[in-house]
């Protein structure tokens, strides 16, 4: 037993121990806000890309989508119940909207990347790693490497889902619903008319009047400060820089201060019915049709996600031979130069996290008490009630899975499902807060209390468990 939880700390604390180095980082200086946050977005655009598409690439293959059919299974009931949860409980303690959707998003998506491979990493090279033997011939590495396997195999349907459904939750969807309705209107206009309308340098009533329900988003939450922290994380959008902004003062400062922009000439006026009417795919030609179509799906995607399904689409046809065959052309120099790129992501997450978690103690104010329970649900929920519903899953899966699928007499694959169905909820979540700029305060101290304070004692727990369930059951 002693050999177990041994084990259990040391996998958890190789996370703990890159995080402790962004946070020594920043304390000698090296890590300044702006080095941070730019660190953080090139992290997301460009190394975390390369990572999800080697991973994916390289572990994706017919036969294993085929062999492996428990891995989506188990995770489509993961994702239904942490869902279910995470708005069965939010709504019990009474949270608003927006905040049930931070609760979600820090539900559904847990660490299938680092911290499950760190645990199967340290557990195989242990002395209790001979509980996940398979049989007689069963080596060590080979108990690493089907634990790698089937974490990766389940991180490829979790980083869909992630940065698809997970980066709209944690994005201002009534600005989001805004910003596509604005760009089908520009493209419905343009096939409607030539020539530019008045719209550049005036302002209707309708753009006076939705600003109210652009901050209706923020309704029920605490009011944060201004600081850089906050500011930097949000991203330049180059639409709304094409808009006219109003300033609310007086009205007749205000009517001067728009009379001294230049307006276009326009060949009519439209009526305040055309300005409010929605843009119909029925008055709209093909070309632009596609054109909004391209634009509803680029919103919905993030470069993580192009990234994944490029790998599904090289995983899945003969290009992977072209790319990942050893004696190929390929492999040794754009293959290997990506694999090396996509190793940086890991790292840079969690030493950026570090220097975050520093940042944000240092400049924030203690949390408010409407920050707090959206925080300790979400933990909650996460690492508490999701073990009480993975475990029987599991459990049951080796009682009467043994005859649809051999995976069930795999002590590996059981102690894997286990882990990655009670993880904390994954670390990236805080890129897409701050590049959405919305819910980052709450990310990090949510992200605090799960790694540097529950999840240590709980993954100890819960590796522990999974070890005597395999070692009496498989």
């Amino acid at each position: 037993m002693l050999l177990l939880i041994i084990s259990a700390i040391q996998a958890v604390l190789q996370v703990m121990i890159i995080v402790f180095f962004g946070f020594c980082l920043t304390k000698l200086g090296y890590f300044s806000n702006d080095k941070q946050k730019w660190l953080s977005k090139l992290n997301m655009v460009f190394f975390t890309p390369c990572l999800l598409f080697s991973n994916i690439a390289s572990t994706i293959s017919m036969e294993k989508l085929l062999a492996f059919w428990p891995i989506p299974c188990f995770y489509i009931v993961f994702a239904g119940l942490s869902y279910t949860l995470s708005q069965l409980t939010s709504r019990a303690v009474g949270l608003n909207r927006s905040y049930r959707r931070f609760v979600t998003a820090c539900v559904m998506f847990s660490n299938t990347n680092s911290l499950p491979i760190a645990i199967i990493s340290s557990l195989a090279v242990s002395e209790a790693g001979k509980i996940l033997f398979w049989d007689a011939d069963d080596t060590k590495d080979s108990v690493a490497a089907r634990g790698i396997s089937y974490t990766l195999f389940f991180a490829i349907f979790g980083n869909l889902l992630r940065w698809s459904y997970g980066y709209s939750l944690l994005r201002n969807d009534e600005i989001y619903e805004e910003e596509i309705s604005e760009s089908d209107s520009d493209t419905l206009d343009g096939d409607r008319l030539a020539v530019p309308t008045g719209t550049y340098g005036a302002t209707t009533t309708h753009d006076i009047e939705r600003q109210p329900q652009q901050e209706q988003q923020r309704q029920g939450m605490p009011d944060r400060q201004s600081s850089s922290l906050t500011l930097a994380a949000q991203p330049l959008d180059f639409d709304t820089l094409k808009k006219p902004q109003v300033i609310t003062t007086d009205g007749d400062e205000t009517t001067n201060l728009l009379s001294s922009f230049p307006t276009l000439p326009t060949t009519t006026t439209p009526t305040t019915s055309e300005q409010t009417k929605k843009p119909s795919f029925l008055t709209m030609s093909d070309d632009n049709m596609l054109i909004c179509i391209a634009r509803r799906i680029h919103r919905f995607m993030s470069p993580p996600l192009y990234a994944a399904f490029l790998g599904l689409f090289v995983g899945l046809t003969p290009l992977k031979h072209l790319m990942y065959d050893h004696d190929s052309f390929l492999y040794p120099c754009f293959t290997k130069a990506i694999q090396v790129c996509g190793h940086a992501a890991v790292p840079l997450i969690l030493t950026c996290l570090g220097a975050q978690l520093t940042m944000i103690a240092q400049s924030q104010q203690p949390a408010q008490p409407a920050m707090k329970a959206p925080v300790f649900t979400a933990i909650f929920v996460r690492m508490i009630l999701m073990p009480f519903v993975a475990i029987p899953i599991a459990i049951g899966f080796v009682v009467y899975g043994s005859s649809w699928s051999l995976l069930a007499t795999d002590p590996v694959f059981i102690t894997m499902m286990i882990v990655l169905g009670c993880t904390p909820t994954a670390i990236n979540l805080v890129q897409i807060t701050q590049v959405n700029g919305l819910f980052e305060e709450e990310m990090l101290r949510m992200l605090f209390w799960s790694y540097g304070v529950v999840c240590v004692p709980v993954c100890t727990i819960l590796v522990f468990v999974a070890l005597s369930i395999v070692d009496k059951l498989v």
